[in-house]
């Protein structure tokens, strides 16, 4: 048996309209216990962008993605990007909270791992009881 790795990640949301607050999730990042930095994006992030925004520049997103991959390969880099895209990119790309957990011994990589966040199969959330109108 392996050991168990534990791997931070994070979710990059494209967000339109921060009012709004809707917004879909276009890569994963993870980071191992080496330091290895990973950036996966969702296999068709344009086409879910343009069907959530018709308005959305592929162009300048695609750009500002590649930076930020680019930005977190570059160890001395890293914690400053992570940083900015907390901070300044509020308007058009935010990030989900950071979260640890142990990775399944099926992944030999945290590469391997930031796909599969982003492409397991969907789990329905639990049904709740219709809220009913109270009269006043």
């Amino acid at each position: 048996m392996t050991e168990s790795r534990i791997v931070e990640f994070f979710y990059v949301q494209y967000v339109p309209n921060v009012v709004g607050d809707e917004r879909i999730c276009i890569a994963a990042v993870t980071i191992d216990p080496d330091g290895i930095c990973t950036m996966a994006l969702v296999a068709d992030w344009q086409t879910r962008v343009r069907c959530f925004d018709p308005d959305s520049d592929l162009t300048v997103l695609g750009a500002l993605l590649r930076e930020i991959q680019m930005r977190l390969l570059v160890p001395g880099e890293r914690s400053e990007m992570i940083r900015q895209m907390e901070d300044s990119f509020s308007n058009v790309i935010q990030v989900s909270e950071r979260r640890s957990c142990s990775v399944p011994d099926r992944f030999q990589s945290a590469e391997a791992f930031a796909h599969a966040l982003l492409h397991e199969p969907f789990k329905p959330l639990p049904q709740f009881a219709p809220l009913t109108a109270v009269s006043m």
